[in-house]
């Protein structure tokens, strides 16, 4: 979010983390204290000691080891699974008549889960600056976040339609039977269904996650976007999977009017938010991110849809690939957005947590094609293969977290909040990348 040098103090009241919120003196702090429905109605006196600068090498180490890679295996998991729906549900009678179903996935998934990580990394930094540190507070947040999410995952789901119908007119989408208006109708229905109620399931999971990470002193930018990921990525398939099962039986006005039921409920939720001052600033901010992952992300689904038929194996090897990237990515920009809003700049620590990500990625990659070989025969593993898929990895991880640290300091310095700002880009430019880094790793293969 844009801010400007000559702000009123009262935006001390909102819960937007911002550059300037937290260069305010003790003074104006304590001068919005009295304030009970203000998040950042605390002296900044109280994040004047930086912890992560005291942390020696061995301990960032032993931290990123036990917080981080339980969380990552945690995220494969769920990419495995979200791996073996898409391959599952690539071929039921939906994605069969309309084949625009395989350019939502891709979009559906990023948009969706860039809405739920920037929720995740939000609530993170409010709970590593102590505000998850009172009941009252925590529930303000989660309830105020929650409706937020609904709001922009109806607009995503709306967003998501919209440019699956419009690209399902590319010569390149495929042939169909299904009339125009039935084929816009059913993919609208499924992308706003899909991204409400498995947006709603997946906000209870971070706030729980954020909630007891905090209790159990676990630091919440460790966990937190691993874990809203994986779990995104597989109930937002499960969900799409049934969705467009049944969908696709109902006569033509039902999905039409499961979407506008879907938007009624969204003005609803409008109106709560406008009216929430810890939410109403996010209305208008972060929409420009979500253009690019948007974008980006559509390029991907048009490189799975070129060589899915070609390379039967590949659908299931996206998810992973670029999940595992992207959460190393959003972890890494999450670590960097707390130290920035708690005044902390330590570059060695940061290169040191960018290199032991980049290492953690590499066995985590092996293993996952290790499991896959024996559940999926048809995978050719051979060390060729593992060897170009690896390096793939490695230069789709750098890539993402060079990203992820550039991208924060830059916003950071242009006034710009990287809570609601850095994770589309890393996303998006990760799903790109991977994708064709992994079509790459197949026709070199």
């Amino acid at each position: 979010m844009l801010l400007t040098s000559d702000e009123d103090a009262s935006d001390d009241e909102h819960i937007a983390l911002t550059p300037t919120n937290f260069s305010r003196s003790n003074t104006d702090a304590s001068n919005t204290s009295s304030n009970d429905n203000s998040f950042l109605s605390r002296s900044s006196s109280t994040f004047t000691d930086p912890p992560f600068l005291q942390k020696t090498t061995k301990q960032i180490i032993k931290e990123l080891c036990v917080e981080v890679m339980p969380a990552l295996l945690v995220s494969v998991a769920g990419s495995i699974c979200a791996g073996y729906i898409l391959g599952s549900i690539q071929n039921n009678r939906a994605f069969d008549r309309i084949p625009a179903f395989f350019i939502m996935v891709p979009v559906l998934l990023n948009l969706k889960s860039n809405t739920e990580l920037n929720m995740s990394t939000r609530m993170s930094t409010l709970a590593n600056l102590g505000f998850f540190d009172s009941p009252k507070e925590s529930l303000k947040a989660i309830r105020s976040n929650m409706l937020l999410l609904l709001l922009q995952s109806t607009a995503v789901g709306a967003s998501v339609g919209l440019i699956s119908t419009l690209l399902s007119l590319l010569p390149s989408s495929g042939s169909n039977t299904t009339p125009f208006f039935r084929q816009a109708s059913l993919l609208m229905a499924s992308a706003i269904g899909c991204a409400v109620i498995g947006s709603f399931l997946v906000g209870l999971l971070i706030s729980f996650t954020i909630y007891v990470s905090r209790m159990y002193g676990v630091d919440p930018d460790n966990i937190g976007t691993p874990i809203a990921s994986s779990f995104g990525d597989m109930s937002t398939l499960l969900i799409l999977g049934f969705l467009t099962t049944f969908l696709i039986a109902t006569q033509p006005p039902f999905p039409l009017l499961i979407s506008l039921a879907f938007v009624a409920l969204a003005l609803l939720i409008l109106h709560n938010v406008r009216n929430d001052e810890h939410t109403t600033q996010h209305l208008s901010k972060g929409w420009l991110p979500l253009v690019y992952a948007a974008a980006t992300s559509s390029i991907a689904g048009l490189v799975v849809e070129k060589f899915a038929d070609s390379y039967p194996a590949m659908p299931a090897l996206v998810p992973v690939l670029n999940g595992i990237g992207g959460n190393i990515g959003t972890v890494f920009a999450s670590r960097l957005s707390t130290s920035l809003h708690k005044r902390q700049a330590a570059s060695s620590e940061h290169n040191l947590v960018l290199f032991i990500l980049l290492i953690i990625n590499i066995p985590i990659q092996i293993g996952f094609l290790a499991l896959h070989r024996i559940f999926d025969p048809s995978l050719v593993v051979n060390v060729w293969f593992v060897f170009v898929y690896i390096s793939a990895t490695v230069i789709h991880g750098l890539a993402i977290l060079s990203l992820a640290k550039f991208a924060c300091k830059l916003l950071w310095s242009r006034g710009y909040d990287p809570d609601d700002c850095v994770n589309p880009f890393i996303t998006g430019s990760g799903d790109m990348l991977g994708t064709i880094f992994l079509a790459l790793v197949f026709l070199i293969t």
